[in-house]
């Protein structure tokens, strides 16, 4: 069998699926809370371990949800996600919407027919499609599988800044991250400044309003918060890990990958120090 066509580059390791685990409906999704209706159908895309999809189990809990991703192991971890939270809503005498997830592969075709999904979600996938046609392809196969009058919701980064400047991370983390992303381009953007125009490419109409462009921040501004994200980072930065590898493939030295972990955690245990990422979030209907 074919491996699947993706430039996912993160893995999955520790660090990498502990990042993901943080990601709830609250912090990624609220934006598509208001629209989601307790029937319906919901399909969400690079589900990562899950705690989004199961998330959106308490709000559609009269309806289905299932999560799909490239990788069978975070497919496992996501399950027990599901299992727990079915445990608890069974304990605390709450309702809860049949999850599941599969294996699927976005670029090579989703396996549902047409006109399937009342909503379809993605978060963060678009930084790890390289090309304009892989965006192209993803974003239209998860509009084929949306029914007439759906919703297909996406947030994707559009900058990341870290204060004080001093520190130069938006450089040397974010500018490097990006480059890692996008196969070595050094002139590469987070993709979120592009989603508007993308949704328009593939068919939705921008003109009748069918296309709602909005933008939610993630900050870390603690001591706690800031912590625990660079540890997270320096955990993907240990030799070895698979996100590491993706740096040495595009030319970021040794040297570089040292500046980047000595500027983290200065940069961290700085109580001026604060970061601010900007999302775009867009919600469209089909």
């Amino acid at each position: 069998m074919a491996a699947p066509e993706t430039n996912y580059s993160q893995g999955y390791s520790r660090a990498t699926i502990s990042s993901h685990a943080s990601r709830t409906v609250d912090t990624d999704a609220n934006f598509l809370r208001p629209e989601i209706k307790p029937t319906d159908m919901i399909l969400d895309v690079g589900c990562g371990p899950g705690t989004i999809t199961t998330g959106f189990g308490r709000l559609a809990f009269q309806g289905s949800i299932i999560g799909v991703d490239i990788s069978d192991q975070v497919l496992e971890q996501a399950r027990k996600a599901a299992h727990d939270a079915q445990k608890e809503a069974s304990l605390s005498s709450y309702s809860l919407a049949t999850i599941a997830f599969q294996n699927a592969d976005l670029l090579a075709g989703l396996p549902f027919p047409d006109d399937t999904f009342d909503v379809v979600y993605n978060s963060q996938l678009f930084p790890h499609l390289a090309t304009a046609d892989m965006r192209v392809r993803a974003l239209a196969e998860m509009r084929r599988v949306l029914k007439p009058g759906g919703i297909l919701a996406s947030r994707d980064a559009a900058e990341l800044h870290f204060y004080p400047r001093t520190y130069d991370l938006d450089r040397l983390w974010a500018g490097n991250a990006v480059k890692a992303l996008r196969n070595g381009d050094s002139n590469a953007c987070w993709p979120g400044g592009d989603m508007p125009a993308l949704f328009q490419q593939v068919g939705f109409d921008v003109a009748a309003g069918k296309v709602r462009v909005g933008a939610g921040t993630t900050v870390y501004s603690s001591r706690e918060t800031r912590e625990w994200y660079v540890n997270g980072i320096l955990g993907r930065l240990e030799l070895g890990d698979t996100f590491r590898e993706s740096w040495r493939r595009v030319g970021i030295d040794e040297q570089t990958v040292k500046q980047v972990r000595d500027a983290l955690i200065s940069w961290a245990k700085d109580d001026s120090a604060w970061y601010v990422a900007l999302q775009t979030e867009v919600l469209a209907w089909k």
